[in-house]
């Protein structure tokens, strides 16, 4: 087993095979070279896939989730596209009803569906309809209970279960700062009245920052509210999941420095958790003061930041909460709403790269954040239109699987990374996610059996917004309904061209999937 990146922890993790994007034309959608082999080493490919004999990790069926911000739900102000201006907007409500947003949404089931954000933290919920739509004190944004059940429809509806968490500004505190549990008392006893398909709860998003806390907030309060929240917890909803700390920014702070580290919390915490949850963006957006162009976005050192968070947030769950699950609560290309090559081709990379990176560890779950909202959506906010990522998500849905192998090759390739899973049709076969992030080289890959169906996605502008499937630009129906999406059978080799991504289901049964 060879690769850029080896890790072990615990059990043997997928290896990253390291091996070597501008992608078009037809896609270079893969060769034939005649008659199938069993016999790698007659294979012409500059990497000949295999898997070992072992799952190394059995991902959450909803491993690949997204987050709807509790600001879409309410209406509020949120990052605004570029194309709109700068800075943030005032927005309606999402309009979780519209056919052709379930019908694209239900393309990536099952997911998990986080409304939180740093909105939420300032939320009231309007359980009795007394507010007028007016905040009370204390708080920014009305939350009402037609849009908390319009929230559960929507789960429904596209077989998704809703991860939540509660306010924790001045608005749910008393006069010496203490929280008080009637705002989440409220959300969480309409939830279980009302079939609402909460999943788990967060005390708060991202209790490591100054934000939606009073003035000071620190570990000890911190750790004080917390056991109101846990005694809540225990009461009204004994089996509900809880995810924490949430914590971000512990090994490289992004906008401002954590005021309460990810330890100080799980201190207080961790014999309350059953998930470990942290955040991880490799960068804040330009709307945030960074200078980092898509100069960086194919890079080894951007596509690999997020294994430093992951190596400590791991020795971390590793110390305080053996075992325990991961959730990757928020990630993107950016924060602060992403920059524009989020929405680009561009992007695309970037994504599956990390989700191959992050499929580590039993139960593990990443939150792409947002379905729907500025650039770093999957979908365009006006009129719901796929981008790129989105159907790169489709792909992964469809084909990977939550059983994680461990890829073998014996040549080192610059810029290609390889991740293996058995696919997810239970067929009994492995699927590798290529990832070719050269900008001028192509790579050949092959399995062993020689036999293959290859969904290989290029662009003929990484910079634009569209993306071809084995040739073909994709785009959806008007109700959100997708065109097929059939791989193209193949024998021998498949080129991947540069800054492409081929998803290569092996024709040939797996012994370690069946």
């Amino acid at each position: 087993m060879t690769g850029r990146v080896s890790r072990t922890l615990g059990l043997v993790v997928t290896a990253i095979v390291v091996a070597g994007g501008c992608s078009g034309g037809d896609g270079g959608e893969g060769t034939d070279s005649g008659d199938r082999s069993t016999d790698p080493d007659v294979v012409d490919a500059d990497v000949v896939l295999g898997v070992g004999e072992e799952v190394v990790a059995e991902l959450d069926p909803r491993y690949q989730s997204y987050n709807v911000e509790m600001v879409e739900v309410t209406g509020g102000e949120f990052w605004q596209p570029y194309d709109a201006g700068e800075g943030r907007v005032g927005r309606p409500p999402i309009d979780l009803g519209s056919e052709r947003l379930r019908n694209l949404a239900a393309e990536l089931g099952p997911a998990y569906v986080r409304v939180s954000g740093s909105w939420a933290n300032s939320t009231y919920f309007d359980a009795d309809g007394t507010s007028g739509g007016v905040a009370p004190e204390g708080f920014v944004g009305v939350l009402t209970t037609e849009q908390w059940r319009g929230v559960g429809d929507f789960a429904e509806a596209v077989d998704g279960e809703v991860v939540t968490s509660f306010a924790s500004n001045t608005g749910v505190r008393d006069a010496g700062g203490v929280w008080q549990p009637e705002q989440a008392r409220a959300l969480l006893e309409f939830s279980l009245a009302n079939d609402i398909p909460l999943a788990a709860v967060e005390f708060f998003n991202e209790p490591s920052l100054p934000v939606g806390v009073p003035g000071g907030y620190d570990a000890e309060a911190y750790a004080r509210d917390f056991v109101i929240f846990d005694a809540l917890v225990s009461e009204v909803a004994p089996d509900m999941l809880v995810v924490g700390p949430g914590a971000v920014d512990d090994t490289t702070p992004l906008v401002m420095e954590p005021s309460i580290a990810a330890t100080d919390m799980l201190d207080a915490t961790s014999d309350s958790l059953d998930v470990f949850g942290y955040h991880f963006y490799p960068k804040v957006s330009e709307r945030c003061g960074s200078p980092e162009g898509p100069e960086i976005a194919l890079t080894e050192d951007y596509l690999s930041r997020v294994e430093a968070d992951q190596q400590y947030y791991e020795d971390l769950r590793d110390t305080y909460m053996p075992e325990a699950p991961m959730w990757i609560g928020e990630t993107a290309q950016a924060a602060c709403g992403g920059d524009r090559w989020a929405a680009q081709y561009l992007d695309v990379i970037r994504y599956v790269d990390t989700l191959g990176r992050l499929a580590d560890g039993a139960g593990d779950v990443v939150f792409h954040n947002t379905l729907a909202a500025s650039d770093y959506g999957l979908l365009d906010e006006d009129g719901f239109e796929p981008r790129p990522n989105y159907w790169a998500a489709v792909l992964w849905q469809r084909l990977m699987g939550a059983e994680v192998l461990s890829v073998e090759d014996g040549a080192g390739t610059e810029d290609l990374s390889v991740y293996a899973h058995c696919t997810a049709d239970g067929s009994g076969s492995a699927t590798y996610a290529v990832v070719n992030s050269s900008e001028v080289e192509s790579r050949s890959v092959a399995t062993a059996s020689g036999g293959a169906t290859v969904y290989l996605l290029t662009a003929d502008d990484l910079t634009g917004t569209d993306v071809q499937l084995n040739g073909r630009v994709l785009e959806a129906e008007e109700d959100g309904t997708l065109p097929s999406l059939d791989g193209r059978p193949v024998n021998g080799a498949v080129d991947v061209p540069p800054a492409s991504v081929a998803f290569i289901v092996d024709d040939a049964e797996t012994a370690v999937c069946t």
